[in-house]
């Protein structure tokens, strides 16, 4: 017979991550340390594991601990998705935003704007960063939601991702020596696509040199259009005057790479889980989002 895992255990597990302690869990939760501790307790009972190991008052988690978290996080958004849906309130209060440089372009601003409409009394506010500088300004309590893309390690607060497959672009008119170094145009380290395309030639064993180093898309853009070189794109940035190159041209197709939504479940509020909910639909509805 299957096993139920009461909702209140996952919610004190995610909130202990989120605000990284026992105490601060308890304040939150209105429970005393006590009986937070006693409900990890119970949910590595039920899963018959150990999720958190604690040293003082500082704590990791295991390897199922990560693991864990996404599964959490996705299970309690459900529950108050429903508890919302038949909720009749207003929404009102301030999210911070953060979205990746690519999305000056994308539908997720929107999709943003859209909900900003019907919800008046939402202040929002958008910061477009690289992903990397995203993920750490969620970490450092900087932004309230996040879309950005996920390295190739386990990351927190992921709470739902899909996968996304980047693109060689080029100049329409552009041409180079499928047996020469391929000039490439790219974000700074670290940045996934900027791996993804290393690798891919690695790979196919065939040289690159970097001819452009840009932090935001505009400037990859006239880099291409100038004919300086290839860059990683999604459809969705590319302009009049590109085109995608083919993999007979000597241009290695790059592994995919998944585009995450972050939030701290503990810290966000109604307006905030509404906010992210519309963004993992529009994430979800497009497969090939728009990215750096």
């Amino acid at each position: 017979m299957p096993k139920n895992i009461p909702t209140d255990l996952l919610r004190s597990f995610v909130t202990v991550v989120d605000l990284g302690g026992f105490t601060r869990a308890a304040q939150a939760l209105g429970r005393t340390q006590p009986a937070v501790s006693l409900q990890i307790k119970r949910l590595e009972e039920l899963l018959q594991t150990k999720l958190i190991r604690t040293s003082g008052r500082q704590f990791r988690l295991t390897d199922d601990g990560v693991a864990l978290g996404p599964y959490a996080r996705q299970l309690l958004r459900l529950n108050d998705d429903i508890i919302a849906h038949f909720a009749d309130s207003a929404l009102e209060g301030w999210i911070r935003v953060g979205v990746p440089t690519d999305f000056a372009h994308s539908i997720l601003l929107e999709a943003i704007s859209d909900f900003a409409a019907r919800h008046a009394d939402v202040r929002i506010e958008i910061e477009s960063m690289v992903s990397t500088d995203l993920r750490a300004a969620l970490a450092n309590d900087q932004l309230d939601i996040s879309v950005a893309v996920l390295p190739d390690r386990e990351v927190p607060y992921l709470v739902e991702s899909t996968d996304v497959e980047p693109l060689w672009v080029i100049k329409d008119d552009f041409t180079v020596n499928p047996r020469d170094p391929l000039p490439i145009i790219r974000h700074p380290d670290p940045c996934e696509y900027a791996t993804r395309m290393r690798n891919a030639l690695r790979m196919a064993g065939r040289g690159w040199r970097t001819m452009l180093v840009s932090r935001d898309v505009e400037g990859l853009q006239a880099a291409v259009l100038a004919g300086l070189g290839a860059t990683a794109l999604t459809p969705a940035t590319m302009l009049p005057g590109m085109r995608i190159a083919r993999e007979e041209e000597g241009y290695p197709r790059m592994a995919p790479m998944s585009i995450g939504l972050f939030y701290k479940h503990a810290v966000l509020g109604d307006a905030g889980h509404a906010l992210a909910q519309t963004l993992l639909d529009h994430i979800q509805k497009n497969d090939k989002p728009d990215l750096s």
